[in-house]
């Protein structure tokens, strides 16, 4: 730890890794005495730690946020009614000892598949989670995997054997932004783009909504929400039609090709016009600039997964990079693989240890495939022949079904389903049919909430853990596994027991895997030690690898494929997945209406589109509304509406509206906005109003404002590869 010069007294400064947003940036911490006083970006970072996605906000306010009077310091547990917000103070241990006496009890009456996991974002140790899990016995967690990177990590593993690392490097030729606002949900990646861009790159942008992003676009196509797969398939069409593919390619490492060529025939970018609302020129246009300026690379974000035609949409990217020769190469879709000298977050799981018998005891295991238990071992088989046990990507996929774990809890069927632990999550606000949520919430005998602070879904907890932030525990990440970079550092704020005491989720797996049973399981006492055996494989200790922060001691190689093949039963990147065929799915993507645009009535009694929750610089998920200083910035849930609709339905900039869908309504303030098309409305996700009371029936407000209330999340709209639910193509109607 070094002292910074020009400040009275001298700061001191530890290196550290910010987990604030999905960017990871290399961060500097400083320090008066052990009182955290700022972070700041670390000008020494390499390349690929480097980045602001938040333009400093959040690093500007870190004292304030951690020193917040929201944020949990001691174990409490309920002692009043749920949602009465009466609690006693507890240590750790008598948490533990009675959530293990409870979790024990529960398995013996209804067995181990009654416990439900809940993962959130993603500044915990998940695979430690998933570790106690599978030897606890329990099949069931869910989480924003299927709406955020498990369709495309799960679909690439499919049908390239591998999950492709959207890495823009200066040398891509072509950056395809899909579904993303890159300058905000990928910051890292977007100072790359700007580099690439100087050197003469081209942006293509695919999003309904006008962003920073679409701005510095060489060719912007706002498409009609939820025809990405119509645009794509159409795309494919057009490079087929014109040769533009890279046909030695195609030929040696491309399964499929004849299939998928009479597949998308149907597709032309006349067709494809009238279904996205685009011009046939334009969408003819992207396709020549994608195929003819190489290497090209996609970067996707949210905006696809959180559809019903997700899997689709991602397949058909695949193709685009397979049929342009763009997988594999420096500036292309990268396939690095896992690192070969680390344990890996895979093989910390212990997968091994869930019993085939209670693998097909996961909620809704026999649909929406890939992402449950049958997709994983037909994914783990062709990996492994590559990888071994170090492949796939961990916790995010394998998952139960969200939607209909929700609907078992209340219907008891095909098992109850008793207890429930959130770790990192905050389902009364960040899961699709708040109401849906909290009734089940409500029927548990047990649920256990591990967080930063107070929130809606605290509220209904038996039992409240706090939970340490980035700053307060060292880091080994080495991107959910899918990479073979790492970065790690040392705790950065020295633990103040005399203050509280926050624990780290390791703690909490381990502390009630030892009470369980599991003590032989877990051979390390503390995260740092789990850390110390997991890196023994390089030649630096943790101590040494977290001194350097990001880290990667293997030369980046490309075209692995010509050595090995493709992790795929074929060998070949699969066009036509046999593996989507293997699990009863269309082997091909297409693309179908969103379930939302299929019923006249709907779209008469509710005529405006509702797309939500793209990422605001200001916050992140659900979490920094409690910040003063970062709440003045954006103080209010804001639903952008075109002028000329606002004005049709006599609504003034700024005025307080109703949105309102078939599950309900909510009110946020109307911001004029011309970079949408007049037929769509964007609202804010997520919001809650952590200055509103705890108790019921205010939960913080959690039902005012928040687009989850609005929206559903019906099993039977799920996409039947990933089950991912439809967030961003509702029906709506907006009024004062």
């Amino acid at each position: 730890m070094a002292k910074t010069a020009g400040e009275p007294g001298g700061l001191a400064v530890k290196k550290s890794i910010c987990w604030w947003c999905k960017g990871r940036c290399a961060v500097n911490v400083y320090l008066d005495q052990d009182r955290l006083v700022k972070v700041a970006p670390d000008p020494e970072a390499q390349e690929g730690a480097r980045g602001s996605g938040c333009r400093g906000m959040r690093y500007k306010n870190a004292a304030a946020w951690f020193y917040s009077k929201h944020r949990l310091n001691y174990p409490l547990k309920r002692a009043g009614r749920r949602g009465e917000n009466k609690w006693e103070r507890i240590p750790w241990e008598q948490a533990l000892d009675e959530i293990a006496r409870r979790l024990a009890q529960l398995r013996e009456e209804h067995g181990a598949e009654t416990l439900v996991a809940v993962s959130g974002d993603s500044w915990t140790h998940d695979e430690y989670k998933t570790r106690f899990l599978n030897l606890f016995g329990t099949p069931n967690i869910i989480g924003p995997g299927p709406i955020c990177m498990g369709p495309r990590s799960l679909v690439c593993e499919a049908v390239m054997g591998w999950y492709t690392q959207f890495m823009v490097r200066p040398q891509s030729r072509c950056i395809v932004s899909l579904g993303c606002d890159i300058s905000i949900g990928r910051p890292g990646t977007y100072l790359t783009l700007l580099e690439a861009q100087s050197k003469g790159a081209k942006l293509i942008t695919i999003d309904p909504r006008r962003t920073e992003t679409t701005a510095r676009s060489d060719i912007w196509l706002q498409l009609r929400p939820g025809t990405d797969a119509a645009l794509l398939l159409a795309m494919i069409n057009h490079i087929i039609a014109k040769g533009l593919y890279d046909k030695d390619f195609v030929e040696k490492w491309c399964y499929g090709f004849e299939a998928l060529s009479n597949r998308v025939a149907a597709y032309t970018p006349e067709k494809a016009a009238e279904i996205c609302a685009l011009p046939a020129d334009q969408i003819k246009t992207a396709a020549e600039v994608y195929a003819t300026n190489r290497p090209g690379i996609f970067v996707e974000g949210m905006g696809v997964e959180q559809q019903s035609n997700a899997a689709q949409i991602i397949h058909a990217r695949a193709i685009l990079a397979a049929l342009t020769g763009n997988i594999d190469v420096a500036g292309g879709e990268e396939l690095p693989g896992p690192h070969a000298h680390i344990v890996t977050d895979r093989q910390v799981e212990l997968l091994t240890a869930l019993t085939p018998e209670q693998r097909v005891k996961q909620v809704a295991y026999d649909k929406y495939k890939l992402h449950s238990w049958p997709g994983q071992e037909l994914l783990l088989k062709h990996i492994g022949e590559r990888a071994g046990e170090k492949g796939g990507v961990h916790w995010y996929t394998g998952q139960a079904n969200q939607p209909s774990v929700y609907r078992a809890i209340l219907s008891g069927e095909p098992y109850p389903i008793k207890a429930m632990i959130a770790s990192a999550g905050n389902p009364m606000v960040s899961h699709a049919n708040t109401g849906l949520v909290y009734n089940a919430l409500k029927k548990l005998d047990l649920f256990v909430v591990h967080d930063l602070i107070m929130t809606p879904s605290s509220q209904l907890a038996d039992y409240v853990l706090p939970a340490t932030s980035w700053l307060e525990r060292p880091q080994l990440w080495s991107y959910m596994g899918y990479t073979d970079a790492l970065a790690a550092c040392q705790a950065a704020v020295p633990a103040q027991t005399g203050r509280y005491d926050r624990r780290h989720d390791f703690d909490l797996w381990r502390g009630l895997g030892i009470r369980l049973g599991q003590k032989e399981k877990w051979p390390w006492k503390t995260l740092e030690e789990s850390y110390g055996q997991r890196v023994k494989g390089l030649d630096l200790s943790f101590d040494e690898l977290a001194a350097k922060g990001s880290f990667k001691d293997i030369a980046p190689s490309y075209k692995k494929y010509e050595k090995q093949g493709f992790a795929t039963p074929t060998g070949k990147v699969e066009l036509y997945s046999t593996i989507f065929e293997k699990l009863g799915c269309d082997p091909l993507p297409y693309y179908s209406p969103p379930p939302t645009e299929r019923d006249p009535e709907l779209s008469r009694e509710y005529p405006l589109m509702l797309i939500n929750g793209s990422r605001v610089r200001t916050y992140m998920h659900t979490l920094w509304r409690e910040v003063d200083a970062v709440r003045a910035k954006h103080p209010d849930p804001t639903v952008q509406i075109h002028p000329d609709t606002a004005r049709d339905l006599a609504i003034d900039d700024g005025d307080w509206v109703w949105i309102e869908t078939r599950m309900g309504r909510i009110r946020q303030r109307c911001r004029y906005f011309t970079g949408i098309k007049p037929n769509v409305v964007h609202a804010d996700g997520q919001w809650w109003y952590p200055e509103l009371p705890g108790e019921e029936p205010f939960l913080y407000g959690v039902w005012l404002s928040n687009a989850n209330v609005i929206l559903d999340d019906n099993p039977d709209m799920c996409n039947e590869i990933t089950g991912s639910w439809s967030l961003r193509h509702g029906r709506c109607k907006v009024y004062k």
